[in-house]
């Protein structure tokens, strides 16, 4: 009676927390040298960047945090190879969050 021995069920994740652990666990899988690209919409490509990076930081654990974050604008389409420093951080939530707030894609 109210709700004892009932099954409880978990409730299904959001769209935008699953879409945000998937990327969590991309760049968690991020190796040395390797990149995770994500494609803003154009409205965001006419300002400050068209793409959001996410790289591992080789100088840690010596120095600065785990993940490094830039943006870059686009040139044909592709990222443009200016790439500027956003943030660094040990926690890749940040990241998975600014893509799915700015409605990124994965750019391969």
């Amino acid at each position: 009676m109210f709700g004892k021995g009932k099954d409880k069920k978990a409730k299904p994740a959001s769209a935008r927390e699953a879409t945000t652990n998937t990327i969590i666990q991309e760049v968690e899988q991020l190796a040395p040298g390797q990149q995770l690209i994500y494609k803003l919409p154009e409205l965001y490509a006419s300002g400050f960047a068209a793409f959001l990076i996410a790289e591992l930081n080789p100088s840690y654990p010596d120095k600065g945090k785990k993940y490094i974050y830039s943006t870059d604008k686009t040139l044909d389409g592709r990222p443009a190879g200016q790439k500027k420093r956003a943030w660094e951080s040990d926690k890749p939530r940040e990241y998975a969050n600014w893509v799915v707030d700015r409605g990124g894609q994965r750019f391969s």
